[in-house]
């Protein structure tokens, strides 16, 4: 799908992977509408005369007005980037309700009802693109990060979906399942810290303008599902092939992280 002039709505673009990808596109010719929680880290990520809208996405009523406002400023949305996501760390068990009710409602529903929207806007031009940001928990259950991995398996079964769906219409869905990234993610979770040892692995995490670029040439190439970094393919293959020995290792690790080891 062709990005120079094309219209992109970006969830989550205040920073992180959203960040990247807002300097990506543009470099590419995209005209684009930002969303994200934080305005004034919004606006030093914009530029002049780039649409910005500041808000909450899990609130039905800001979601509405973000399409509308988006569709109108861009002249229509050609691609929507459901980037915005959070993260939980807490055994499945005992996971506080209300975090993993908001988790759910950020990591899952916002996407979907903007993809919604998206299809409804979409559907009579006979042409768009909708990418949903995923992960590679999405793929394969971290045991130290359950709920999340919940919920990004719950968003990446749905851009599944949706991409039958719309098979022939023009309209295309894209997963995006990133591995580590260097990003503040770690820092904004709704419960929790990330183990000692994950924290550690930050030296072998892809960067968010390598992240952004391999999204950016997935929409162009209209593929399937990107994965990123190469590391994160190895690990979807390994537990394809291999799952009791995966989970194995990834037992192994959880119950030394939860030791403290």
């Amino acid at each position: 799908m062709r990005l120079r002039d094309a219209g992109v709505l970006i969830t989550g673009a205040s920073a992180g992977i959203g960040a990247a990808l807002a300097a990506e596109l543009r470099r590419r010719g995209a005209r684009l509408a930002l969303t994200g929680r934080d305005e004034n880290r919004l606006r030093a990520v914009a530029r002049e005369n780039e649409c910005t809208i500041a808000g909450d996405l899990t609130g039905a009523a800001f979601r509405e007005r973000l399409f509308a406002e988006a569709e109108q400023k861009l002249g229509g949305v050609d691609v929507l980037i459901n980037n915005a996501g959070a993260g939980l760390y807490a055994p499945p068990s005992v996971s506080p309700e209300a975090e993993m009710r908001a988790m759910f409602e950020l990591n899952f529903f916002a996407a979907v009802d903007l993809s919604h929207r998206a299809c409804k806007a979409m559907r009579p031009r006979g042409r768009g693109m909708i990418v949903n940001v995923s992960s590679i928990a999405g793929r394969v259950t971290l045991p130290w990060f359950t709920l999340y991995s919940a919920s990004k398996f719950a968003l990446t079964s749905f851009t599944e979906g949706l991409r039958a769906e719309m098979s022939g219409s023009g309209l295309h869905a894209m997963v995006v399942s990133p591995g580590y990234v260097q990003t503040e993610f770690q820092e904004h979770v709704l419960c929790g810290r990330s183990p000692t040892a994950l924290r550690r692995a930050r030296r072998f995490a892809t960067t968010p303008e390598a992240c952004a670029r391999a999204i950016a040439d997935g929409i162009e190439q209209e593929r399937k599902e990107v994965v990123t970094p190469w590391s994160g393919r190895l690990l979807v293959q390994a537990a394809r092939w291999w799952p009791g020995l995966i989970a194995w290792q990834l037992e192994r690790m959880n119950r030394s992280l939860e030791s403290g080891q």
